[in-house]
C-alpha cells in the first residue's frame, strides 16, 4: 500500500520526500514495494524512535499526565518466535505518544520503564501506571529521580496493599465525587473515595493518597447492569489532587485505549499486518503511532476520517510534515 501510494505521487511531491532523482529519464522516482520492504527490515529502530518520539515531545510541549501502557503486535513474531511486545509512554490530554521501547523476550515491561522515561522531562507531572509498575522502586525513581508524581492501579500482585486499602470500607460513606455518562447504548456512573489516613501506615514509598472507584454499568436496550471497583495509590496529596482530579486521571489513563489502542488495531488494522520480521514491527508500530499524535496535534479526532482526507489530499499530510 505505501508503494502503492508513493507511485502515485507527483515529480512534485517526489522531490518533497526526497526520493532519488533519475539522471537517465531526468524525473523523480519512487521506492518499490522491495526496497520499502528491505528498507523497515534494516533501519535502525532506536535511531527511527529517537527522531520521531524527539520531534513529537517538541510538538506536545511539557507533559502534565501522561499514561504509561504495553502493546503486543500479534502478527508480528521476533526471530525466536516471540511476539513483538511494544512499551509506550502517552500524553493523557493531546493523546500523542511520546516515547516508545521494545520488551526484550526474555524479560517483562518492568526493566523497561527507566529507558522508556528516561528522555521525557516529567517535572511536576503525573505518571499513570496500571498494576504491573505498581513497584517500591518505581515510586522512588518517578519521586526522587524524575521529580514527578504517580497514581497506580493496585491489585492482587500487592495483595496487603490492596487489603489495607479495602479495609477502610470507604464505600460506607458517601462517594466525594461522581460522574455520569451516556453513551455507545450505555450508561455509566464513575464514583471516587479517597483518604490520607494510610500515608503513614502503609510500608510504600510517598504515598499521598489511597483511593477506590466504584464503575456501575448499565445497558440501555437491556438493563443488564454490572460494577467494578478499583483500587489506586498516589503520590499527590489532598492539596494537590482533589477527588474530582483523581477520577479524571485515572479516566485519561484508560483512554488510551481508545484513542490509540482502538486506533491501531480498527482503523490501521495492526494485528493483521504482514510486515513480521526483524526492525520492520517495531518501525512501523512507531509511523502509525506518529500519524496518529500528528493528528491529534492538528486537531483532528476522527482518525479514520482523517486518513481518508490525507489519501484523498496528500499535500495536507506533507504539510503536516512540514515538507
Amino acid at each position: 500500500a505505501i508503494a502503492q501510494w508513493a507511485k502515485g505521487c507527483s515529480q512534485n511531491m517526489l522531490k518533497r520526500l526526497g526520493c532519488r532523482f533519475n539522471e537517465k529519464r531526468k524525473r523523480y522516482e519512487p521506492p518499490s514495494e522491495p526496497t520499502i520492504r528491505r528498507f523497515l527490515q534494516k533501519v535502525d529502530s532506536e535511531a527511527v524512535d529517537k527522531a520521531i518520539y524527539g520531534w513529537l515531545r517538541t510538538l506536545a510541549g511539557k507533559e502534565r499526565a501522561v499514561a504509561v501502557d504495553g502493546k503486543t503486535l500479534m502478527g508480528a513474531r521476533q526471530e525466536n518466535g516471540r511476539q513483538v511486545h511494544l512499551l509506550t509512554a502517552f500524553l493523557h490530554q493531546k493523546g500523542m505518544v511520546l516515547a516508545q521501547q521494545q520488551i526484550d523476550s526474555k524479560t517483562n515491561d518492568i526493566p523497561n520503564l527507566r529507558p522508556l522515561l528516561e528522555p521525557l522531562d516529567l517535572e511536576v507531572c503525573v505518571v499513570t501506571l496500571d498494576a504491573l509498575h505498581t513497584q517500591k522502586e518505581t515510586a522512588r525513581y518517578l519521586v526522587e529521580e524524575k521529580k514527578a508524581d504517580y497514581l497506580m492501579t493496585v491489585k492482587d500482585n500487592q495483595l496487603n496493599l490492596k487489603k489495607d486499602i479495602e479495609e477502610l470500607h470507604q464505600v460506607a460513606f458517601p462517594p466525594q465525587h461522581k460522574t455520569v455518562d451516556k453513551g455507545h447504548g450505555r450508561l455509566e456512573i464513575r464514583k471516587i473515595w479517597a483518604s490520607p489516613e494510610l500515608n503513614h501506615y502503609l510500608e510504600f514509598p510517598y504515598v499521598g493518597q489511597v483511593f477506590s472507584i466504584r464503575r456501575e454499568f448499565t445497558r440501555m436496550k437491556s438493563s443488564e447492569r454490572s460494577e467494578e471497583r478499583v483500587y489506586e495509590i498516589t503520590s499527590l496529596s489532598p492539596e494537590k489532587a482533589l477527588p474530582s482530579r483523581l477520577l479524571e486521571l485515572n479516566r485519561g489513563h484508560w483512554s488510551r485505549e481508545n484513542r490509540l489502542n482502538y486506533v491501531r488495531d480498527v482503523t490501521f488494522d495492526e494485528d493483521r499486518c504482514q510486515i513480521r520480521t526483524r526492525n520492520a514491527p517495531r518501525v512501523m508500530a512507531t509511523f502509525r503511532n506518529f500519524a496518529i499524535s500528528l493528528l491529534r496535534w492538528s486537531g483532528r479526532t476522527n482518525m479514520a476520517q482523517a486518513l481518508r482526507e490525507m489519501a484523498r489530499k496528500p499535500h495536507l499530510a506533507l504539510g503536516l510534515l512540514r515538507l
